[in-house]
Formats: C-alpha cells, structure tokens, sequence
C-alpha cells in the first residue's frame, strides 16, 4: 500500500541530517559560551499557552487536535517563542534576567509560499529581563555572529519598529494584520486600494504608500518623525537611536521603517537578517515584552530565530 504524501512535510536523512546537526550543535556550544542556557520545550503545548497575548496572531498557524488520552485540546507549536515566555514566566520566574536558546521542529497549519514547506527547525535566543538599548544590541550582536559561524559572509541587520506602523494605521477601518499582509507584497497599488477603502489622512496615506515603496531608511525616518503622531516620533527616535548604536558597536545595520515582522506578537524593535548572496531574510527578530505580560510576568524580552533548514538550502556551512 503506498503511504500518501504529506503536503509541506519531508524526511531528513544522511549527509543532509549530519549537515544540520553539525550547525546545530556548533551555534549551541557559541550561545552557551555567550551565557545562553538551553531550554527545550514539548513539541505539543496546549493552544492557550501558544496564542496567549500577543501569541494570538500565530492562531491561523496552529494545527489544533483533540487529545486522546482526554485531557482536552492539544497543538502542534507552529512558532517556540510563546513557550520560552511561558518557562520564563513560571519554571523561572525567580530569575531577574534570563539568556535562553533552543532548537527544535516546528510545523505550521499552511505552507510558506517560498519554501512550499510547513515544517521548520527553529533555532533562536531570547534575551528577558534586560529592556532597551542594552538588550536589543546584545540579541543584535548574537545574531550578526550566528551568520557568520554558518559560513554566511557580509551579514547585515535591517531595523525596523512595531511603533510606526501602529502610529500610521491607527483609526483605520483595517485591522493590523491586515496592514502588514498589504505591505509585505511591496505593491503601491494595493496600499492605495487600502487607503481608497479608508479613512486615513492624507499625511499617513502617503507615508504608507512609500513603505509600499521601500522609501523608508534613516533619512526617511528623520525627514517625517514629527510628520504623524508623537507616537510616530517616539518610534522613529528609538529606531534611529538604535542604529546609531549598533553600528557604534561594529554591527552592520540599517534602519528601515519598512521592516515588519513575520508574527504580529511584538512590540518594538523587529529586524530581519541578511547576508551575501541572500535574497531573502535568513532570520527574523524583535522585541515581544506584551507576550511575557500575558504569560502573568510584566518583563522585557526580545530575540530572534531562524530555520535551520532554510540555512542549509542557503549554503550554511560551520566556519570555524
């Protein structure tokens, strides 16, 4: 009898196997060197715990079943970060400051339009306890170097900031996710056939249609920061404040207000990282302090994650 094919699901065998367990456990031994402790939760956690707060935007993503041994519904994790702030706000929730990483199969409800896979090996770090600059540059700086020891060369982090698209969308007849889908596509077309559907001044139509655009660097940033709300403006100086920073640092950044997350869960900072070479983003990242209030603990996090298998796909080799 032949087995029928799982849409967006595969088997890892030989050389492809070995290749990712070697970039595993080489990132894992670089995040315990930089104080990282391990955490690994279960595959399956109970749908609550996933969408709890901000989590709730990972719903459409979450394969949901009933248990059998009667304990209610259980699900699939289509995303690890909801789990790290559950462990953060309970197991440990005497610790102040907390450096967690994992590394572990996720699977998602649909395909990714890329990949045309449903299944990912995340592997990330998060960064609790420590707000601001401080924390941000830290997971900024872990990041640059996991790109590097995957063999990735010219890594570069590009900025963004939750802020300002909240600032430009808000009294919107359109929701958030909403927004975001649109402005993903990168189509000035479709953010106008949002606007033309809106209630939306004129001022903030305009900056959304230059997102659409990718006319949203620092100088973009500092020409309207003032142009919105003091909410825009708060954001636009975190996210310039920031860039200056990193670079101060060594960290090859760029601020972009065009930036969005890949879940809607955070709060702040959101970044994506690149390399050469690389088309698309190869890690993704931000800020997520409104996850961890859910979770009953009121504390700064952020971090970010990848997939291992899109790593190998990409060339990713342990660079010693």
């Amino acid at each position: 009898m032949k087995s029928r094919p799982m849409i967006g699901l595969s088997d890892a065998f030989g050389v492809r196997a070995v290749r990712l367990r070697r970039l595993q456990y080489a990132l894992a031994e670089m995040y315990a060197e930089a104080g990282y402790a391990e955490v690994i939760p279960p595959v399956v956690d109970r749908p609550e715990t996933l969408h709890a707060g901000a989590g709730r935007f990972l719903a459409d993503q979450t394969l949901v079943f009933s248990d059998p041994a009667g304990a209610g519904l259980l699900a699939l994790r289509p995303d690890m970060t909801p789990q790290v702030a559950r462990i953060a706000a309970t197991s440990l929730q005497r610790e102040a400051v907390l450096r967690l990483h994992y590394s572990g199969p996720v699977v998602q409800a649909r395909v990714d339009v890329r990949s045309g896979s449903r299944q990912q090996w995340q592997t990330g770090v998060e960064c609790l306890g420590i707000a601001g600059l401080e924390g941000d540059i830290e997971v900024l700086r872990l990041a640059a170097r996991s790109l590097r020891l995957a063999g990735f060369t010219q890594p570069l982090l590009l900025l963004g900031h939750m802020g300002l698209i909240h600032a430009l969308v808000e009294g919107s007849r359109h929701d958030l996710e909403a927004w975001v889908s649109c402005l993903n596509h990168r189509s000035p077309d479709d953010v106008q056939a949002m606007l033309d559907d809106d209630r939306l001044d004129a001022e903030r139509g305009a900056l959304l249609v230059a997102l659409a655009h990718g006319m949203a660097d620092a100088d973009w940033l500092d020409r309207h920061r003032h142009a919105v709300s003091p909410r825009f403006a708060q954001a636009a100086g975190d996210l310039l404040a920031l860039s200056q920073a990193a670079a101060s640092e060594g960290i090859r950044v760029v601020a972009d207000a065009a930036v969005l997350p890949r879940f809607l869960y955070h709060s702040g900072l959101v970044f994506q990282g690149f390399a050469a070479g690389a088309a698309q983003p190869l890690l993704h990242g931000g800020r997520y302090d409104a996850m961890m209030s859910a979770h009953g603990r009121d504390m700064p996090a952020t971090g970010f994650s990848f997939d291992l298998w899109r790593w190998l796909d990409a060339g990713a080799e342990v660079r010693q």
